[in-house]
């Protein structure tokens, strides 16, 4: 729900599966959920606290990283954004956030922001 920029219901899920089954291998992805629900709702202060945590659950998936340095560039923090940028790009040195977004077929809701703060955060 979150890559499709249906915000609440990401949100909702997210915390239904933090409730549910909180030590879960996998919860990572419900954090995912609420960084996307939050990044697309614009408070970024609580998607950049969700992203760190999805990151902290899967550091060796970049995205939890991007969404850690796009919610932080949308705050204007910078260098924070930029150190999780350069983690990305150690991940995936190929990462572009135009085509991360095509490939998911995100909505212009959730895609214009996406990619400017991205863009902030030092992302190709």
């Amino acid at each position: 729900m979150g890559w499709s920029g249906e915000a609440e219901r990401a949100l909702e899920w997210g915390e239904r599966v933090l409730r549910l089954s909180p030590f879960d291998r996998i919860i990572y992805s419900a954090y995912q959920a609420l960084a996307l629900g939050h990044f697309t709702n614009r408070r970024y202060e609580e998607a950049a606290n969700a992203a760190r945590r999805a990151a902290q659950g899967n550091p060796g998936f970049s995205i939890m990283h991007m969404l850690l340095a796009a919610s932080l560039a949308a705050q204007g923090r910078v260098a924070e954004a930029n150190a999780a940028a350069a983690r990305v790009l150690v991940l995936q040195p190929n990462f572009t956030i135009e085509r991360h977004c095509a490939g998911f077929a995100v909505p212009a809701v959730l895609a214009v922001a996406l990619v400017e703060a991205c863009r902030a955060a030092g992302l190709p």
